[in-house]
């Protein structure tokens, strides 16, 4: 049996849809499961072993000039990739437009959300089979369900496993024991005072032994991770590098720390003690969710502390 399953950004979503593979490959052995994602995520769905060839889109660069020539032969030749596989089974978990014209480019019936519940309802003309599943779920109980009732399997909705194996050489080889600091994310409001930060750097140093490895994506981020490791005891700037090199980095860490932010919930997936820092997003629906220890603080309006974070770095890692 060859699937499909369409889940195609954002980095976190990708993530936290990940169960999939490890449910359907307990579930069904033989299966040969493909995913698609864009071209900005491509080594996420490349962690989970199931998952043998990621198919990839690009619609961000895409809308950008969309009538070129250039892109419609690219789109075309997408289309004529995903024709050619002959699913038995085509799955968008996304719920978007664009992930809905996948579904229609693979040429066979798709399974996707009701339109009461898709994030875009136009999405659901894509769809033969509709699965009526809200948002309200959570996103890896929402994912995870919607494959099992497609696939007609049984699910424990409440234990995801990830089985995530970051095989790439690391981003940087640090010398000794370290943290990873996811301390950047897309949106201002998402941000931990960086004055907390130097106090859990500095305490991790000097408590644990553990240098700091902070992570950046842009020029603004640099720059904020720049003004930390000057203020944080032989805190290392990690290179900019290709997420596959990053989640390497990631899986050797003692600890992961950080806001919500696709690192964040990649270091969790990946099995490490991790500590979630939520100050806009409420926590009842997205957290962090691994194989590992993990804890969640904070909430919308709400801003944990140094010490909070410090204690919670303690019952995650049991040190």
């Amino acid at each position: 049996m060859k699937i499909l399953i369409i889940k195609t950004s954002s980095m976190g979503d990708i993530i936290h849809a990940l169960p999939v593979a490890h449910d359907i490959h307990a579930a069904l052995p033989n299966a040969e499961i493909h995913w698609v994602a864009e071209e900005s995520f491509k080594d996420i769905p490349k962690l989970a072993p199931a998952v043998s060839k990621v198919h990839v889109t690009a619609f961000r660069r895409w809308r950008k000039a969309l009538f070129s020539s250039s892109v419609r032969a690219e789109m075309v030749a997408v289309k004529a990739a995903l024709q050619a596989e002959h699913y038995d089974l085509v799955l968008d978990i996304q719920g978007l437009m664009r992930s809905g014209l996948v579904a229609h480019w693979t040429g066979v019936p798709s399974t996707g959300y009701t339109w009461k519940t898709a994030r875009e309802p136009l999405s659901t003309f894509a769809y033969s089979r509709k699965l009526d599943l809200p948002e309200s779920l959570g996103a890896v109980k929402r994912y995870r369900m919607a494959a099992a009732e497609a696939l007609n399997f049984k699910i424990d909705a409440e234990k995801a496993v990830f089985g995530l194996e970051a095989k790439a050489e690391p981003s940087l080889l640090v010398d000794g024991p370290y943290a990873a600091l996811a301390v950047n994310t897309s949106r201002d409001e998402k941000l931990w005072p960086e004055e907390a930060w130097v106090d859990i750097g500095k305490r991790l140093l000097k408590k644990k032994g553990w240098k700091s490895v902070l992570f950046w994506g842009n020029d603004v981020e640099r720059k904020r991770v720049e003004r930390l490791c000057r203020q944080i005891p032989e805190a290392i700037k990690a290179p900019r590098t290709g997420l596959a090199e990053t989640a390497a980095t990631l899986a050797r860490a003692e600890a992961v720390i950080g806001v919500d932010t696709g690192l964040s919930h990649l270091g969790a997936a990946l099995g490490r003690p991790s500590v979630g820092i939520f100050v806009s997003t409420p926590t009842d629906t997205l957290k962090l969710i691994g194989d590992g220890p993990v804890l969640s603080l904070g909430g919308v309006g709400e801003c944990p502390s140094a010490d909070d974070i410090w204690q919670a770095l303690e019952n995650v890692t049991g040190k």
